[in-house]
C-alpha cells in the first residue's frame, strides 16, 4: 500500500508539470525508483488488508506525528498501552516511520507555491566583524519569494523587532507588492510562546501584517522542508557572495548596495530542477502580489529624549542639536534602521530629522540655524541677568540711608533721660 501510495503521488506529479528529478527529491526516493513509478502502467495489486491492532489508535498517532514529526515512540507507545493497545512496539515503529515520511512528503509538495502565496523569511548570522571601523555583530535579513525565488537582502548589525519590521517594509517595495502569506521559524521577534506552549504573532508583527495584508505563519518545529527556499538561499548567497567579501573592508551601506546588484546578476541563472531563472518565474508572479498600502506604517524605534540646558539629545554616545525652544522637555526620537535617520517629535509634532552618526562614535552634531537660535537665547538671557542687576542696584541707590550707631550712644541718651522710668 505505501509503494501504491508512491507511485501514485509520483504520477499525480508528473501530471503536474514536475520532472524526475524533482518528483524523487519531493517524495525522497531515488530517480530510478521513480523511473519505474511512471514506466510501469499497470498499478500494483492491491493486497488484502489484515486488521492491525494498532487501526484503532491511527488518528490519535496521526494526530501527534502532524504536530510533531519526531514525537518519541516510546512515550507513545506507553501512553497508547494505557489506552488498551496490546500490539508491539515494532509494530507502532514502522507505523510512525510511514505516517512521518507522508506528511514531510505532503509539505514540500504543499510548498511548492502557486505565485505570489508564499514568502519565507530568516536571519544568518555572520558573527562578529569589523563593520564600519568598529567590531560588531553582522546579519543578513532575507527574505525569498515561494514561486519565483527572487530574494531580498539587507545586511543589519541587529535583529530588533523595529529592524526586522523595516526590512519587510523594504522587501514589499523591491518585490513591488506583498505575498499573501510569509512563513517564519522560532524568531522571538515574529512569534512568542505562551506557557502552554501555544505561540502567537508578536504585536509589532501582527499591526504590520494587518497594514500590509498578509498572514503570518510558523513553520512547525524540525521540518526544515517547509522553509526550505529561505535556507538554500542562505547557503547561496554564503558560498556565492560573502565569499567575495572575505578579506574587504566592510562598511553597511556599501555592502547593502554590493548586494543588491548581486541579486541581478543571479536573476536570470536556472534554478537548479525547475530549469527556469528567477526573472522568469518571477514575471508571472508579480502580478499575483498583493499591491502595496497608500502610505507605510511607521515601525521606527521610539526613544524618549530630554533636551539637555545646551539644547542637545543623547543617542547612542552621540549628540545632536534641537530648537533651544525645548529645553527640559521630553521629545521623541523615531529611528529608522533601514536608512540611518532619525526624526524628532515634540507633543506628536515633528519639529526635525537628521542623518545619524555611526554608533559609539561620540559625535557632537549641531546644525547652523539651531547654533544661532542657541545664541540668540543666551544673549536674550544675558540681557535679562544684567537688567536684573542694574535694577537691583538702583534700588539700593534709591532708598533712604540708615544711620549707624555704636550701642554706647544710645546709652548715653537714656542718661541724658534720667534712665528708665
Amino acid at each position: 500500500m505505501y509503494k501504491e501510495q508512491k507511485m501514485m503521488k509520483a504520477r499525480i506529479l508528473q501530471a503536474k508539470g514536475y520532472r524526475q528529478i524533482e518528483i524523487a527529491h519531493m517524495l525522497e526516493v531515488s530517480d530510478r525508483t521513480v523511473r519505474n513509478y511512471l514506466k510501469d502502467p499497470q498499478m500494483p495489486r492491491k493486497k488484502v488488508k489484515r486488521a492491525s491492532k494498532l487501526d484503532p489508535f491511527l488518528n490519535t498517532i496521526k494526530a501527534l506525528i502532524g504536530y510533531n514529526p519526531y514525537y518519541n515512540c516510546e512515550l507513545l507507545y506507553e501512553d497508547l498501552r494505557k489506552s488498551g493497545y496490546e500490539g508491539r512496539i515494532s509494530i507502532l515503529r514502522d507505523a510512525v516511520a510511514r505516517i512521518r515520511k507522508d506528511i514531510i512528503t505532503e509539505a514540500v509538495i504543499r510548498f511548492e507555491t502557486i505565485p505570489g502565496y508564499q514568502a519565507q523569511v530568516d536571519w544568518k548570522e555572520f558573527g562578529k566583524r569589523y563593520v564600519d571601523g568598529k567590531e560588531r555583530k553582522l546579519y543578513a535579513f532575507v527574505m525569498t519569494l515561494g514561486f519565483s525565488r527572487k530574494p531580498y537582502i539587507r545586511y543589519t548589525t541587529d535583529m530588533k523587532s523595529d529592524t526586522l519590521l523595516s526590512c519587510h517594509i523594504g522587501a514589499f517595495h523591491f518585490f513591488g507588492g506583498v505575498p499573501r502569506t510569509i512563513l517564519y521559524d522560532n524568531m522571538k521577534t515574529a512569534f512568542i510562546a505562551e506557557s502552554e506552549g501555544i505561540f502567537h504573532v508578536q504585536k509589532g508583527l501582527l499591526e504590520l501584517a494587518s497594514h500590509y495584508g498578509f498572514s503570518p505563519e510558523r513553520c512547525r518545529i524540525r521540518r526544515p522542508q517547509t522553509k526550505g527556499k529561505v535556507e538554500r538561499m542562505i547557503g547561496y548567497l554564503d558560498n556565492n557572495f560573502w565569499a567575495r567579501m572575505e578579506g574587504r573592508e566592510l562598511e553597511i551601506e556599501r555592502l547593502n548596495e554590493d548586494v543588491m546588484r548581486w541579486i541581478d546578476t543571479i536573476a536570470d541563472r536556472p534554478i537548479g530542477g525547475i530549469g527556469e531563472s528567477r526573472a522568469e518565474r518571477f514575471a508571472r508572479e508579480r502580478g499575483e502580489l498583493l499591491p502595496l498600502p497608500e502610505y507605510d506604517l511607521d515601525v521606527r524605534q521610539v526613544i524618549p529624549c530630554v533636551v539637555s540646558r545646551e539644547s542637545m539629545i543623547t543617542h547612542e554616545t552621540n549628540r545632536y542639536s534641537v530648537s533651544p525652544e525645548l529645553i527640559s522637555s521630553c521629545v521623541e526620537l523615531r529611528v529608522d534602521r533601514r536608512n540611518g535617520r532619525a526624526e524628532v517629535f515634540s507633543e506628536g509634532t515633528s519639529v526635525k530629522s537628521f542623518t545619524l552618526a555611526p554608533t559609539g562614535s561620540r559625535a557632537y552634531i549641531m546644525d547652523d540655524e539651531d547654533r544661532r537660535m542657541i545664541h540668540e537665547r543666551w544673549r536674550r538671557d544675558r540681557q535679562r541677568r544684567d537688567g536684573r542687576s542694574e535694577r537691583k542696584k538702583m534700588r539700593r541707590l534709591e532708598s533712604p540711608e540708615v544711620a549707624i550707631r555704636h550701642p554706647s550712644i544710645y546709652d548715653e541718651i537714656m542718661d541724658a533721660q534720667g534712665g528708665i522710668q
